[in-house]
């Protein structure tokens, strides 16, 4: 049996008022909430299912979380004690076995899971093959669900560093198991250190996110607000050598058994910390006083108002209103909160233990958010964004590097490129200075020169030797790949990755006076264009002496010399030439120039025409923007961005078509459904199409912008040709300055006709 889904609208809120009959007065100041709370129009079960093919879910969860909230408790639609997945939950999944109380939001492989809690009423054998449930309900901070199996009904809520379960018990005995054997990480299993009848510390085993060497800890702190009946212990006969513990001598898990004469009421709470069990508890104790679920769940919801209507947006079209705010929401569920209440971490790359002045932050999935997610931080959330930066410079000070995929006190060196200098470039370019300029240069720079050990850019000996990155190298044997041995996975790829990375350097360069490396830079940046095959009109991979590699079909999306689980043609990542030929937004005009503006179009048409474009991979998110470039700019733009948003996101459990990658698609939506697009990270500008939306209004930060707000209307059909663009009642075209949007009230225009 599926559950029933529900997440609350404006129109169902207002259809069940109308059904109680409230007092006019009181029905009114409700009906208004219910039509303007950006919150009532979340739907945090889009993308949770995917649509039968490969890579189609989006690999996101529908648990109680606060905006880059610590903790994200949610289901678990599978038994991880036996098998493994890289999202906890799954729409189509018939039965929920537990929950969890840290998911990461929308990547690609087993990861967190942590501190699994099962419930159940039937024998732990009956209980082991999960439960059936009805009456399932999400909305932002709150997920609740009935376990028809075990008569149990589950409400949870979280705050930034803690989660409480209320749940309603029926008369009989019930169980409250905490399985530390059930995380959804490659790794599995943990130890309870204390218990009582009524609380239970310990940590979580962590580790090998996609393959990687990262191995944590994450400590938890529960407590119940009724003694148990009894209590018994779990034990596993496992040893896991890769922590070098045996976990055959210590307790795995506790069940926690209560005799109700009657229906009764539980609460659980749990504290979480990747420190120690004592800053779990205190930061349960800071965070929650008692077990007042209500109170938790209500500041949860204004939290999320809070960040969410920032934008305010209209339109007469509910499952677009929708798709939008739910993009949203799911863009600010990644990095997560790392550090503690008290400021206490681990620093990068070991255990010893850090403070902060400002939150820590763990999950930067740099190469996937650097395009769409950091812009829209910076954007509209440019505090946020601060910290962000500060992060990634401290993560430098900690580690020798800056990040790239990093995980707790890890770094990962997963994907490709080197992204970090491209968030940084962009985040100052666009005004964003409250970082130390002068250490971002030194960090930059280093990951651009220094080759010994440097994993953030997987053969850069090629690449400071040629300017490329060669096919035949010394770090070509792909099919020996491994994120941390320096093998280079897609010699093309890379080296735009690069270059992109370059040109952002090289305007922190000229920021900080350097006029001399602004230039070699800039020139290294351009270096993509040794692979342009005039002949083929696409990208080709080349050899150290320079001649092209052969065989080579810029069709390819798969080659048999790739490591097992790896992706893309010859050359290229998780893509083929097709599908990277535009990838390199800061020489658009460049590579316009060689094509020829006939030729530019025709490859553009071949790609969306042909079926070549991947809208689930991050390389070609700008592509059906560079429309702009061409002749038929007033129309194809719109044509092609709003056809990928009827085609691809609707508001749905397979409304995403893969994974959402940290909420970089999420926030790719975001952008194209206000018809402003950051088309190049380091040039502070914005491609404009029309909105799909009416009406956006972004309610900037004054403490960064000189500007209260920026108001994009739409004037005539969404599906019509552009007219006139105009900002602030001047004509632009088709691009936008981000000083000029922010630096004074702006309205932009955007005119259209059948």
């Amino acid at each position: 049996m599926k559950g029933f889904n529900f997440f609350l609208t404006g129109i169902v809120i207002l259809q069940l008022l109308f059904l109680i009959g409230c007092k006019d007065a009181t029905k009114e100041i409700i009906e208004d909430k219910a039509t303007t709370q950006c919150i009532n129009f979340v739907n945090p079960f889009i993308g949770t299912q995917g649509n039968g093919t490969k890579h189609s879910i989006g690999n996101v969860h529908p648990g109680a979380v606060l905006p880059w909230g610590m903790v994200a408790v949610s289901p678990q639609s599978f038994d991880f004690t036996q098998m493994q997945s890289p999202t906890g939950y799954r729409h189509e999944q018939e039965r929920i076995y537990g929950f969890s109380n840290v998911n990461f939001s929308g990547v690609g492989c087993p990861a967190t899971g942590s501190i699994p809690i099962k419930f159940f009423t039937r024998t732990r054998a009956e209980a082991r093959g999960g439960s059936l449930f009805s009456e399932q309900t999400a909305t932002p901070g709150y997920y609740g669900v009935r376990l028809i199996d075990e008569k149990i009904k589950v409400h949870v809520t979280a705050t930034k560093r803690t989660s409480i379960f209320k749940l309603e018990l029926p008369a009989g005995r019930s169980n409250v198991y905490l399985d530390l054997m059930a995380q959804q990480s490659h790794i599995k299993g943990g130890v309870i250190e204390n218990y009582t009848t009524e609380s239970a510390s310990g940590y979580q085993l962590e580790g090998n996110f996609c393959g990687a060497a990262n191995r944590s800890s994450v400590f938890f702190s529960a407590h119940l607000d009724t003694k148990a009946d009894s209590t018994y212990l779990e034990y596993t006969n496992k040893t896991d050598a890769r922590f070098n513990q045996n976990l055959e001598k210590n307790p795995s898990g506790i069940v926690y058994v209560f005799e109700n004469v009657k229906p009764s009421t539980l609460h659980l709470k749990v504290g979480v910390s990747y420190v120690s069990t004592a800053n779990a508890l205190d930061n349960l104790e800071k965070e929650q006083t008692g077990f007042d679920f209500e109170k938790v769940k209500r500041d949860a919801e204004e939290e999320w108002e809070s960040e969410l209507s920032k934008i305010k947006v209209a339109t007469s079209s509910m499952d677009d209103k929708t798709v939008f705010y739910t993009a949203l929401y799911h863009s600010l569920l990644m990095p997560i909160t790392y550090s503690d209440h008290n400021g206490e971490y681990l620093k990068m790359g070991s255990n010893e233990i850090g403070t902060s002045p400002y939150t820590r932050y763990t999950g930067f999935s740099l190469w996937d958010t650097y395009r769409t997610t950091h812009p829209l931080l910076t954007l509209v959330y440019p505090e946020k964004q601060t910290e962000f930066v500060r992060n990634m410079l401290d993560i430098y000070d900690e580690s020798g590097w800056l990040p790239k995929w990093s995980i707790f006190n890890h770094e990962t060196y997963l994907m490709v490129g080197d992204p970090a200098p491209i968030v940084i470039g962009d985040t100052y370019m666009k005004g964003i200075t409250g970082f130390n300029l002068n250490k971002a240069y030194e960090a930059v720079t280093k990951s651009a020169e220094y080759e010994k050990g440097n994993l953030n850019r997987r053969g850069i000996k090629d690449y400071n030797s040629y300017g490329y990155i060669t096919m035949d190298g010394d770090f070509s044997d792909v099919a020996n790949f491994q994120w941390n041995n320096g093998i280079v996975w897609g010699a093309v790829s890379n080296t735009m990755e690069f270059n992109l990375s370059d040109y952002n350097i090289a305007q922190i360069a000229r920021l900080t006076g350097n006029e001399t490396d602004y230039q070699k830079y800039l020139k290294r940046s351009k270096s993509f264009m040794t692979f342009y095959n005039d002949k083929l009109g696409v990208l080709q991979p080349k050899n150290k002496d320079g001649s092209w590699y052969e065989p080579f079909d810029p069709t390819q999306e798969r080659w048999d010399k790739m490591n097992f689980g790896l992706r893309g043609g010859p050359g290229f990542v998780e893509g083929s030439a097709w599908q990277y030929l535009f990838s390199i937004p800061h020489g658009i005009d460049t590579l316009k120039s060689r094509m020829g503006e006939e030729r530019f179009l025709e490859n553009l048409d071949t790609i969306f025409e042909t079926g070549y474009f991947d809208m689930t991979n991050e390389p070609g998110f700008g592509f059906p923007f560079f429309y702009n470039y061409t002749k038929e700019k007033n129309w194809k733009t719109s044509k092609t961005v709003h056809g990928l948003l009827d085609r691809f996101f609707t508001n749905s459990p397979n409304g995403l078509p893969g994974n959402d990658d940290a909420g970089a698609m999420s926030s790719w939506v975001v952008f194209a459904m206000m018809g402003l697009y950051p088309h190049t990270p380091g040039n502070p500008e914005y491609i404009l199409t029309t909105p799909v939306l009416d009406q956006v209004e972004i309610q900037l930060n004054r403490d960064y912008y000189k500007g209260n707000k920026i108001t994009i209307e739409r004037n005539g059909p969404s599906e019509g040709h552009i007219k006139a663009m105009n900002l602030n009642g001047s004509p632009v075209d088709y691009k936008v300055k981000h000083q000029s949007l922010t630096s004074e009230n702006s309205m932009l225009e955007i005119k259209t006709e059948n």
